[in-house]
C-alpha cells in the first residue's frame, strides 16, 4: 500500500513540475482564476473485490454492483477537492466463520484530492488519494442489526472522456485499505480489523460550469 501511495505522489509531483514550466505564460486574469468554484457531480456504479485473509473476502460475496456519489466544489490550479458517499451490499457465503448473519451492508464517506491531467482534447487522467470513515452493518433474523466502524485510506486513478463542457464519462480503479476496531482476541485481530480491497468504477460527471 505504501508503494502505491508513493507512486501516485510521484506522479502528482511530476505533473505539477511539468506544468510549472508554462506558468510564466499565464495572463494576470488566468492567475486570478487559479482558485475557483468548480462544482462537479460524479455518480457511478462500482464493483468491489476483497483480497487477503479477512472476514469480508472469506465470509462474504459482494453484490456485483454498488453505488457511489461524489461532489467536487473547489479547484486550485488542476487540483480538485471533493467529498462523497458509497454503498455496497454483501451476501454471507460462510456462516461458520461469520456467524448467524443474513447479509452485510458496506457504507463509506470520504474526502478526496485529485489532479486533472488533460492528456488529449477530450481525454483526462485523474490520479487521486483520499480517506474517510467506513461502516459495516450486519443484519440477522431479518430484522435486527449490528454495526461497527473503521477508517478507509485509498489511492486510484480515473480515465475521463469529455463529451462536452458539461458532461463526461469516466472509469476508475482504486485500492482501498480498511482498518476496523473490532474487539476480538489477538489471534483474530488482523482477520477482522484489516481489509484490502480493490474497486472498479464506471460513471457520469456533470459539471455545473465548464469542465476545464
Amino acid at each position: 500500500m505504501k508503494k502505491i501511495f508513493l507512486f501516485l505522489f510521484l506522479i502528482l509531483n511530476c505533473i505539477v513540475f511539468a506544468q510549472e514550466t508554462t506558468d510564466d505564460t499565464l495572463s494576470e486574469f488566468d492567475k486570478r482564476e487559479t482558485l475557483s468554484f468548480k462544482p462537479q457531480i460524479y455518480s457511478y456504479v462500482s464493483h468491489q473485490i476483497n483480497s487477503g485473509n479477512n472476514f469480508l473476502s472469506d465470509g462474504h460475496d459482494a453484490d456485483f454492483v454498488g453505488f457511489g456519489l461524489q461532489l467536487n466544489l473547489i479547484k486550485y490550479y488542476n487540483f480538485k477537492f471533493g467529498v462523497g458517499w458509497e454503498y455496497n451490499g454483501y451476501e454471507v457465503t460462510n456462516p461458520s466463520t461469520i456467524g448467524n448473519i443474513d447479509n452485510s451492508l458496506y457504507f463509506a464517506m470520504f474526502s478526496k484530492i485529485q489532479y486533472q491531467w488533460d492528456v488529449l482534447d477530450h481525454w483526462s487522467l485523474e490520479p487521486y488519494i483520499g480517506g474517510g470513515a467506513t461502516k459495516i452493518q450486519q443484519k440477522y433474523n431479518n430484522s435486527h442489526s449490528d454495526s461497527f466502524y473503521g477508517m478507509n485510506l485509498y489511492a486510484g486513478i480515473n480515465v475521463v472522456l469529455k463529451i462536452n463542457p458539461h458532461i463526461a464519462f469516466f472509469t476508475g480503479f482504486n485500492y482501498n485499505h480498511l482498518r476496523f476496531n473490532i474487539d476480538t482476541t489477538k489471534k483474530w485481530q488482523d482477520y477482522f480489523n484489516k481489509v484490502s480491497q480493490t474497486q472498479i468504477q464506471l460513471g457520469l460527471i456533470v459539471s455545473i460550469g465548464k469542465n476545464d
